[in-house]
């Protein structure tokens, strides 16, 4: 299908309007009307209206005397039914929450009643067939979240955690940047890095405030064919809207230092101090038509920070190593990571006469991190990456959305969305020189990938028309986007000095010095040296269109049956590849298969058949049983693209050269090959190397190779897709059971089983067929024998790696008016051959030969995970709530320490014997207690409707360790001898959790989370 036919299409789809995300904000209302002896009503009329809003919608029992009302807004309803010979029967208290499904018998008598809806009677949908978790406003405004990122409460639910390499949601044990997040129903994900919009940063600013935030649902895996972008689950999330009566509310909160605990490794306070302020409001603009609501936050941070080279400890310096010894030391520090962050929601809502209802919603936020450059994880206190090794991380993000419901007639309901957002990220650099990754003793010089700056667009259309015919409830539905991103970004722009053995403490001092028995800086075969020669720009765009149809059979009283197909069509970037000498050069024969690098296939034969029931065995509806399976595809981070559609072009975009590592015992050296270039290394002091020029970098490349002529690309380290390479798709399957135990309180027990394949994993092709070295038996390479042996190393994007998560949740809940609770045990096992997180550059396996030895635990294999609230309304205005999140240890892969093997990687694991090498992640780290948080409130009421509320939260607050392996406690050794194949010592490093005087030892452990913090605040409310 050629392009104009294939956009013909899609706008032909758009001026349907009968497509889109059907209820994905909304919520739905359904029963039965019956008589008093128990048989059903036809044609009975049903009004249900909106309690804060006036909203109503009028609608008939069909002829079985069921009645459905879809895209209503969540909150609180009464409904009203009537029928000729009977009474008025009004039913209150009916509460919505986001993407749910209640359903109601109503009996009508011959008298009028009122009856008042119980909270426990809408905790159990008992028509949806996927499990789903709804966290409410009033726990969003009460518990205790340290940041108030709404995101944050996405935890509490079962089966979702915090992947730890980029910091984003992981649901039912997949990649978090597979998930897919949904603010009123519009895509909130970052098109370019994956995850939640704002990136990384998001993990320590707020984008949203949380004042604006309603409440959200969490559905973990099984969901069905209106949600798509998703291997695992989807955080739904709605804003607040105005209502008839006037409210708002504003607060602040002071988090000093001087109110924390000592870091238990360190011994010294590493807390930071956090100031947040903000407020909301909403009401009628005209009553029962026109709402508003806004709401702003900001916040203040500053946290201290020290670098220290934990590594040097112990290390008795000598006349080779006191240079580069002393200088490391010189870089040890105390400074200041800074934090501050502004966001802000405005909406408007109309309701026409008719019934129809029209949202507007534009969110913004911003935020200056000083000292502060992440890439997802946890910011340490404590880091052995130098000052000049920092920057300033900036953000920005526009988020707008139109809403549009239509009623037809109330069978009928179209739902018209279209939102854009807007991000923009500059990151500014410390430093303008050479980066210098001295292996486990620290960096410093600049970060390599700094400075840069990126930004990303999505405009996105969703129409929706459902149909309420009989029993069934039909959907069908359209989703387009459009995305596209510009950067310029770029490795090893000031140049990059690395090193092959990255363990080996005391030989690295000495590469660096003058003098001893390595007498010029880098003169060692073992060292690597990269420069950027590209000119970073990467500008591209891509497509999404998704389709779906859906119906939701209402068999009987008991028994509804969903069955659903949706199809998502991904049209990928297009590759510039005008350098037709280097794709030429690159378009041939591997061992692993041909590349075809100009071109990246598109992904259009993603179906996606689900379908699921939920039945309610019981005439009194205290108990369901759910089921469901189904396919589903993510979507692709458009990071991954940038490399392969810039590095084939003239100029190309982020490509490096690289010169060494070079055979042990070769005289030839990154030291030699500079200075015949016309750079001497020794006359500059190792804290200001110099930026090596391009063409002197091109010119020792190729000496290297034996040449004088330089090839501007020779050695140059490149960036491809696979030739197939797919979006990640996974299988699931699941079924539960759900029961009302007494009065407001639920428990269950689930099963969910999601299979995942086609997961993206990097592999570099140009390596040759590795020779087993016979001593130990481990594979080895000859990268003198690469098969394009004028390129160096490849990135290869393949969607090849898979995974297997397998859980089995135990829940309960209670809910009533003044008691709130929940707790959710997870026991699951999660495998995997891969889990990186869209990483730009890194290299995971082991043998690229071999990629069946890397299947075993994965990354994020957390076997045991409970996750509890509750909030509870105590006399004189106190109200208490706390958190508590614990989970067993994630496993820890053994690793050599150096490059053994040859393949210019640092993923070489230990062999046990010879031809045997350690299993991935075949050990355990240790379990950690999230969170043990706590917050007391205390009201103040005046004038009737004001309130004056004073906070105390506590996080941490049993001050626990949390203490964990880390930094070199995953350095095993060889395992064996590489010649003799015996058995040699582990090394002294290896899990090591405390020094011989009982303390935690420095070089190997981390602190998960913080030690105990105090907050403080007051809040105001009318």
């Amino acid at each position: 299908m050629n392009r104009y036919l294939r956009f013909g299409v899609v706008l032909l789809l758009c001026a349907l309007a009968a497509w889109g995300q059907a209820d994905a904000n909304k919520a739905q209302l359904s029963g039965t009307i019956l008589d008093p002896n128990g048989a059903v009503v036809p044609n009975a009329s049903v009004k249900i209206r909106n309690t804060a809003t006036g909203l109503q919608r009028e609608l008939r029992s069909n002829e079985v005397g069921q009645f459905r009302a879809v895209q209503l807004d969540p909150g609180r309803y009464e409904l009203v039914a009537e029928s000729a010979g009977f009474a008025a029967t009004t039913l209150t208290g009916i509460e919505l929450g986001v993407g749910a499904a209640v359903n109601l018998n109503v009996t009508l008598q011959l008298q009028a009643t009122t009856q008042s809806i119980e909270v426990a009677d809408t905790m159990i949908n008992v028509a949806l067939p996927a499990p789903s978790v709804m966290v409410g406003e009033r726990a969003i405004e009460n518990m205790p979240i340290n940041g108030r990122r709404f995101q944050d409460f996405a935890s509490l639910t079962p089966t979702v955690q915090v992947e730890p390499t980029r910091g984003q949601l992981s649901f039912a044990g997949q990649r978090g940047i597979n998930g897919n997040i949904m603010v009123d129903g519009a895509d909130y994900n970052q098109p370019f890095f994956g995850g939640i919009r704002g990136g990384e940063r998001s993990n320590f600013n707020f984008t949203i405030p949380q004042g604006a935030i309603q409440e959200f649902q969490a559905v973990s895996s099984g969901y069905a064919a209106e949600y798509g972008r998703s291997t695992g689950g989807v955080l739904n999330v709605i804003t607040k809207s105005g209502t008839n009566d006037v409210h708002g509310g504003a607060f602040y909160q002071n988090r000093d230092r001087r109110w924390s605990a000592d870091n238990p490794i360190f011994k010294r306070q590493p807390s930071e101090s956090l100031q947040q302020m903000g407020g909301n409001v909403g009401g009628p603009v005209i009553r029962d038509r026109m709402f508003f609501f806004g709401a702003a936050e900001h916040q203040r941070a500053n946290t201290p920070a020290q670098v220290i080279f934990t590594a040097l400890q112990g290390i008795t310096p000598t006349a080779a190593t006191q240079e580069a010894f002393s200088f490391f030391k010189s870089l040890e520090q105390d400074f200041k990571r800074e934090n501050r962050a502004t966001a802000l929601t405005g909406k408007m809502d109309y309701a026409f006469t008719a019934g129809h209802r029209l949202t507007l919603r534009y969110n913004h936020s911003r935020s200056n991190e000083p000292n502060s450059v992440t890439v997802g994880g946890a910011l340490n206190p404590f880091t052995n990456l130098a000052l000049s090794n920092e920057g300033e991380e900036i953000n920005r993000t526009h988020f707008g959305t139109v809403q549009y419901t239509h009623l037809f007639s109330p069978r009928v309901v179209n739902d018209l969305k279209f939102s854009q957002s807007y991000e923009i990220r500059p990151r500014l650099s410390n430093s303008a020189l050479p980066t210098v990754a001295a292996g486990v003793i620290g960096t410093y010089g600049a970060r390599s990938f700094l400075p840069t700056t990126q930004d990303d667009y999505r405009t996105q259309i969703t129409d929706s028309l459902t149909v309420l015919a009989g029993r069934h409830s039909l959907k069908f539905g359209m989703d387009l986007s459009y995305l596209s991103t510009a950067q310029l970004f770029g490795f090893n722009q000031f140049g990059a000095f690395s090193f092959q053995n990255t363990a080996d403490i005391v030989g690295i001092l000495d590469i660096l010095g003058t003098g001893g028995s390595v007498a010029n800086r880098f003169d060692h075969p073992g060292v690597i040296y990269r420069r950027q020669i590209g000119n970073l720009l990467a500008d591209f765009n891509a497509r999404q269109l998704a389709l779906f149809a859906q119906d939701s059979w209402r068999v009987n009283n008991n028994l509804t049956l969903d069955f659903g197909l949706r199809w998502e069509g991904q049209w990928n970037p297009k590759v510039e590849a005008n350098n037709t000498t280097l794709v030429n050069r690159v378009n041939i024969d591997y061992p692993l298969g041909r590349l075809e690098v100009s071109r990246i296939q598109d992904n259009l034969k993603q179906f996606m058949p689900r379908a699921g029931f939920a039945w309610t065995p019981f005439t009194s509806k205290r108990s369901v049983i759910r089921g469901n399976g189904g396919i589903f595809y993510a979507a692709t981070p458009l990071l991954l693209f940038s490399g392969p559609t810039n590095n084939f072009r003239t100029p190309p975009g982020d490509v490096s050269i690289q010169i060494g590592p070079f055979a042990t015992g070769s005289t030839t050296t990154v030291y030699q090959l500079l200075r015949q270039a016309g750079v001497d290394l020794n006359a500059s002091q190792l804290g200001s190397l110099p930026v090596i020029p391009v063409d002197v970098a091109q010119r020792a490349a190729a000496l290297a190779a034996g040449g004088t002529a330089p090839d501007p690309l020779l050695g140059a380290a490149l960036t491809m897709m696979a030739p197939e390479f797919y979006n990640p798709r996974s299988y699931q399957w699941g079924i539960g059971f759900e029961h009302q135990l007494t009065g407001n309180w639920i428990a269950g027990v689930q099963y969910q089983h999601v299979k995942a394949v086609h997961l993206q994993r990097n592999r570099d092709w140009n390596l040759p067929v590795p020779t087993v070295r016979a001593g130990d038996g481990r594979p080895v390479f000859n990268r003198a024998l690469r098969p394009a042996p004028q390129q160096g190393q490849y990135t290869t994007r393949e969607s090849n790696a898979k995974s297997l998560y397998r859980a089995m949740v135990l829940q309960t809940q209670y809910r009533s008016r003044r008691f709130t609770a929940g707790a959710f045990y997870t026991l699951s096992t999660n495998y995997s051959d891969d889990d990186n997180e869209r990483n730009a550059t890194g290299m995971n396996a082991m043998n690229p030969y071999d990629l069946s030895s890397e299947y075993h635990y994965s990354d994020i294999d957390a076997r045991h995970l409970l996750s509890s609230y509750a909030l509870v309304t105590l006399p004189w205005g106190i109200e208490v709530s706390g958190i508590l999140r614990t989970r067993s240890g994630l496993p820890l892969n053994p690793i050599v320490g150096s490059d053994t093997d040859g393949n210019a990687t640092n993923t070489d694991r230990p062999y046990q014997a010879v031809g045997v090498p350690f299993k991935r992640n075949a050990f355990r780290n240790r379990g950690v207690v999230n969170n043990n948080d706590i917050r007391i409130l205390k009201s103040f009421s005046f004038r009737e409707r004001y309130r004056v509320q004073l906070s105390a939260e506590f996080f941490n607050l049993f001050n626990l360790d949390n203490v964990i392996y880390a930094g070199q406690a995953n350095i095993y050794g060889l395992g064996i001898n590489a010649t003799t194949g015996a058995a040699v010592p582990v090394d002294s490093r290896f899990m090591l959790l405390r020094n011989a005087a009982g303390d935690y030892n420095q070089p190997t452990t981390s602190q998960v989370g913080n030690p105990f913090q105090a907050q403080f605040g007051i809040r105001f409310y009318f």
